[in-house]
């Protein structure tokens, strides 16, 4: 059985939302927002981990799990504001480590060429972030030069990618669906089996907007790398978080950076074990 989770970054002053099969929206007001914990608890994951990257003390002791007395466990990390993007009794959506994952990245042929050339860098330097972090197999498989550039139809970007494949598809924001202050859209399809929710393969949209709201810049401060980071985070398993100063905030305010509980998720989002070979799937996602 197969389940789609659907990611939504939008903006108003950069406020993103985002939503799992029963959706469930953030206040999409330029206010404080208190994030509620609808991703769930990491402690499974944890429990389960195979980490492949090295942590720091402050990132490693997020990692320190506490029964809740009700026959329930809750992760330090929880506790300091990380959520899985989608959770139930399986376990979190997380993609299999033993998997190498294909990256595509296409673009929107009405850009400018020297944009999408930008677009293709800074997507390249957001997955290659990813792989650090994560400790994932990730590699590219189309669309990284000018010499091998895939330009971005509509019918593209309504198919479910191959398994264990993930597209990326840069968007003119002034012809796509997607509304003025959305980022971007994404769709992650997962296999449920006893070892957990594995997910099989993604497709993500990035507006054009990224390029009128950021600044090319580092992944310790707002910009077009982070806000490219923070989308492929959803992709990769990772909810908003609750600490205004993390990455995976809502909002991307004056200061956003990659916190100890962002690296902790990260490194639990490339540590789900290999899926259970009786697992089954089907190429149908639910929205």
């Amino acid at each position: 059985m197969v389940l789609a989770v659907v990611v939504v970054a939008a903006v108003l002053v950069l406020l993103s939302r985002w939503s799992d099969p029963v959706p469930v929206q953030l206040s999409d007001v330029e206010v404080e927002v208190e994030v509620p914990l609808v991703g769930g608890s990491w402690a499974r994951a944890i429990a389960e981990a195979n980490i492949r990257v090295e942590l720091d003390w402050e990132a490693a002791k997020l990692l320190t799990i506490h029964p809740t007395g009700a026959g329930n466990n809750f992760a330090e990390l929880d506790l300091a504001g990380s959520n899985p993007i989608f959770s139930d009794r399986f376990g979190n959506a997380l993609w299999p480590q033993c998997e190498r994952i294909g990256i595509s990245i296409s673009v929107d042929r009405d850009l400018p060429k020297a944009t999408r050339a930008q677009m293709r860098q800074v997507t390249f330097e957001a997955v290659m972030a990813v792989r650090d972090l994560t400790g994932l197999d990730v590699v590219f498989r189309s669309g990284t030069s000018e010499r091998g550039e895939v330009l971005s139809t509509p019918d593209q970007r309504i198919n479910q990618p191959d398994e264990h494949t993930l597209e990326i598809h840069w968007v003119d924001h002034r012809n796509t669906w997607l509304t003025p202050d959305e980022l971007g859209a994404a769709t992650v399809w997962h296999a449920l089996s006893t070892i957990g929710a594995s997910i099989g393969s993604a497709r993500i949209q990035l507006s054009s907007r990224i390029f009128d709201l950021f600044d090319h810049g580092q992944f310790d401060e707002p910009s077009r790398q982070l806000s490219v980071l923070h989308e492929l985070a959803h992709i990769f398993g990772v909810g908003h978080s609750t600490d205004p100063n993390s990455f995976m905030y809502p909002s991307l305010g004056t200061v956003a950076w990659i916190t100890p509980a962002d690296r902790a998720a990260l490194a639990l989002a490339g540590s789900r074990p290999c899926s259970d070979p009786a697992s089954t799937s089907s190429s149908k996602p639910l929205a």
